[in-house]
């Protein structure tokens, strides 16, 4: 009896096995945190969807609200695409973006269908930027962003001074909507649940392009292009890539936009929109994709909603800016990093494992951390990611 108490004892008294922590409490909470790891981006973006199919089935202020931030959102992913994740930042954005909303405009005022005339601007901005970003890409770094500048401000300007095809300062108006049979884009909730789904679609195709091998190539040139070049990779011809695909959805974002708001004016080219769409990224974060989105709804909240109450929000959203730039540099996605780090942390503390194998959620190889490094491969291979 004394040695079966005595042994029954023993095994209750004994040690967890490794990488697990001894108290109950603990082992508990370190399911918990594990399960939180896995669960947490799915829940987070299935609630997000949620709420805002909730918010546009209504008719108010409060829909619209979110149906202007959903397209600056989507010009505002692409540009965090080519400058997050290839290091380019670009000010023609906006420039693009009224391209896509010309196209439809003109197109339709010259007697062609809405569905031809969303082909036609998909195409016009395809082909604008296939053939600007010949001269874009050859530049790097401050060049790059001047050159871009540049391109902007022309784009500006023929929008501005070519009246006889853009109407000059008056703009264009488009009454006719893309349909087809019950799908008919003049219902404004069908029209704000068509912005939800390309918004959702986008974000998800972008995220696809960070996560593939093209994605990770972006991040190695960002972080050392010569490296890159001198393993084999055709590293002018991965930017060019980038620069062509921020257009393209630059180009989708200003259809939806002419769609939403009936009218395109030269002051959507402005070089203040491209600031503005700039700022989105920097609030949100640089090289999350999701961050720039978070980032649209501030700015469209501070441009359309704290207007009406503060005359200088200009001001306030400029102070916001400087809070964010010193005490988030990685903007409000950051603030979440953060917390995701944090935790992994925790989880390491729990498994006894040393200070830094948080695992794979860490943070250290995600967009928008530390420069990475690339293992010395082959020509033709793609780089790997290592710690």
């Amino acid at each position: 009896m004394t040695a079966a108490g005595s042994g029954t004892s023993a095994g209750a008294a004994a040690p967890a096995g490794p990488g697990r922590p001894a108290g109950r409490l603990a082992r508990l909470t370190l399911v918990i945190l594990e399960r939180s790891r896995r669960l947490t981006a799915p829940v987070a973006g299935v609630a997000a969807a949620v709420i805002l199919f909730l918010i546009l089935q209504g008719n108010g202020f409060v829909s619209t609200l979110v149906e202007d931030a959903l397209v600056y959102a989507i010009a505002a992913m692409a540009l965090d695409f080519i400058a997050g994740y290839a290091g380019m930042v670009s000010l023609a954005q906006a420039g693009f973006l009224g391209v896509g909303a010309y196209g439809v405009a003109i197109a339709e005022n010259h007697f062609f269908s809405p569905w031809a005339a969303v082909g036609i601007a998909l195409g016009v901005v395809l082909a604008g930027g296939l053939a600007l970003g010949i001269v874009a890409v050859r530049t790097k770094g401050v060049s790059f962003v001047i050159i871009t500048l540049a391109l902007g401000q022309v784009l500006y300007g023929l929008a501005f001074q070519w009246t006889g095809l853009s109407e000059g300062d008056n703009g264009i108006t488009v009454a006719n909507l893309p349909s087809i049979g019950s799908f008919d884009l003049s219902n404004p909730l069908t029209l704000r649940m068509t912005v939800l789904v390309v918004f959702a679609v986008t974000a998800l195709l972008l995220v696809l392009f960070t996560r593939s091998p093209f994605g990770l190539s972006l991040r190695g040139i960002r972080s050392n292009e010569a490296r890159l070049a001198a393993l084999g990779y055709r590293t002018g011809l991965h930017r060019y890539l980038a620069w062509v695909i921020a257009v393209f959805f630059a180009g989708v974002a200003g259809i939806l936009y002419v769609f939403v708001n009936g009218l395109i004016t030269p002051t959507t080219m402005a070089f203040s929109a491209d600031g503005f769409l700039v700022v989105m990224v920097v609030l949100g974060g640089l090289g999350s994709i999701w961050g720039p989105a978070l980032g649209a709804m501030v700015i469209v909240l501070f441009q359309q909603e704290l207007s009406t109450y503060v005359s200088r929000w200009q001001t306030l959203m400029g102070l916001t800016l400087i809070a964010v730039v010193l005490f988030s540099p990685g903007g409000f996605w950051g603030l979440v990093r953060a917390a995701g780090r944090r935790r992994d942390a925790l989880i390491a503390r729990l498994r006894g494992e040393p200070a830094g194998g948080a695992g794979p959620a860490g943070g250290a190889g995600q967009a928008g951390g530390p420069p990475l490094a690339l293992e010395t491969a082959q020509p033709g291979t793609e780089p790997r990611q290592t710690p």
